[in-house]
């Protein structure tokens, strides 16, 4: 009696995915496939044979219409997995296409909200005009505008800004490497728009559960790992991995970057954890964050004193039309340039915002190479652009995330990293070859 239960549920299934084909996702013919698989034969025989059968003759019809049935599903699994094959391959070619004529590099811009004790009677110098226009009051009668891909505006929440931000995300589970920066000064949000917080995530964590939530969807098999580094006075530092805490204590590997001969990066001695699904590599997220180098300065309570990098390596192997079988995005929350008159640093946090001052200014002269199409590159001259060379050319896709001040005494800052900005923005990426 149970069996039969179970044969008539089994049709039940299949009937109610036929008529649900209007409505399918990339799943449904995994999903038929599977229910015929885990199911016995003589369930099979059970659930699709007449409860009225008394002849020969009337055995051998309801077997040939099991067997018509069978063969139909088939055929119709056939013709939509080819279906759905087609469309994802010309939604990859429609987002590559729309990313290129977007600019390979994408610049958006973020206002910061002003913050308690900022101070609200002096002017503030920049406004939204729209969604693309930003206006920046110099002086009384003198003024600028400067245009983003997408500007958000002081109200914008981290769901819009990760709206924005979630083609880029596609475009790494289809085989590109992919690289997010988050820019500016100290003090500008920076963190909170790449970490952000356990009520309002930010784009690290919605774009790592994109990533698995679109790779469960679609039709192949992802493995995928995790690893984070900061990038401290020059020296790579793995953040997964115990500091020693105590002068016997063994000191960790030393981690070296290396390319191999087609142009990839690789860093030897970088731990890379296996992660099966986003709760684990959230865990793992979190965890390198309270490694990370903090400290108080002028303007900055929690200043970043290193560049963090989150790296997610994707490989499928049963994806013959993805750009690469293992490919790679890195999440980059930059450490804050800063002016040393302003944040009155010394001793060891003058260090920190010089080595970060230093890679920035690495950081535009390969974007100023890249922008002039130049044969040389200088991407030898910081551990920041070794590290990102084969994210940062080619087809790569990037984009960066410019953080600014609303407040007036933040103006020159303000100015420097809108053009800088701007500068990135005129990139247009090629697969011509560079040197390192």
């Amino acid at each position: 009696m149970e069996t039969r239960k179970s044969g008539h549920k089994l049709a039940e299934t299949i009937h109610s995915l036929l008529g649900w084909k209007s409505h399918l996702t990339s799943n449904w013919a995994k999903s038929v496939c599977d229910i015929m698989k885990s199911v016995p034969s003589e369930v099979l025989a059970i659930d699709f044979k007449p409860t009225n059968v008394k002849t020969k003759d009337s055995t051998v019809t309801a077997d040939d219409e099991l067997r018509n049935a069978i063969s139909k599903i088939e055929e119709e699994l056939v013709v939509l997995t080819a279906c759905i094959n087609q469309l994802n391959t010309q939604r990859k070619q429609v987002l590559n296409e729309f990313l290129d004529l977007r600019g390979n590099i994408r610049v958006f811009c973020r206002i910061r909200p002003i913050a308690i004790g900022d101070n609200f009677s002096r002017l503030r110098p920049i406004a939204a005009l729209d969604s693309s226009n930003i206006l920046l009051k110099l002086a009384e009668n003198k003024s600028k505008t400067y245009s983003f891909d997408t500007v958000f505006d002081p109200e914008s929440s981290q769901g819009e800004v990760f709206a924005e931000v979630e083609p880029v995300i596609k475009s790494a589970l289809d085989g590109y490497n992919a690289c997010i920066f988050a820019y500016g000064q100290t003090g500008t949000g920076k963190s909170f728009t790449m970490e952000g917080t356990s009520h309002s995530p930010g784009v690290v964590p919605r774009a790592m559960e994109a990533i698995f939530k679109q790779a469960v969807d679609s039709n192949h098999a992802f493995l995928f790992s995790f690893s984070m580094l900061e990038i401290y006075l020059g020296n790579l530092k793995d953040l997964l991995v115990p500091q020693p805490s105590k002068a016997m204590d063994p000191m960790p590997p030393c981690l070296s970057i290396q390319t191999d001969p087609k142009g990839g990066v690789e860093i030897d001695n970088l731990v890379a954890i296996r992660v099966t699904d986003f709760n684990h590599a959230l865990r793992l997220y979190r965890l390198g964050c309270r490694f990370r180098s903090t400290a108080s300065t002028n303007s900055n309570m929690t200043s970043s004193r290193s560049h963090c990098l989150i790296r997610l390596s994707i490989t499928c192997f049963d994806a013959p039309e993805r750009r690469r079988e293992t490919n790679k995005i890195w999440f980059i929350d930059l450490g804050g340039s800063e002016r040393i008159l302003k944040t009155k640093a010394w001793g060891r946090r003058l260090d920190e915002g010089k080595a970060i001052n230093l890679s920035l200014s690495a950081l535009g002269d390969v974007i100023h190479a890249l922008q002039k199409k130049n044969f040389h590159v200088p991407y030898r001259n910081s551990k920041l652009t070794q590290v990102l060379k084969d994210s940062l050319g080619g087809d790569s896709k990037t984009l960066m995330l410019v953080h600014v001040s609303p407040n007036e005494e933040d103006l020159c800052e303000t100015v420097c990293t809108l053009n800088f900005a701007t500068r990135v923005r005129s990139i247009h990426l090629g697969n011509t070859d560079s040197t390192l």
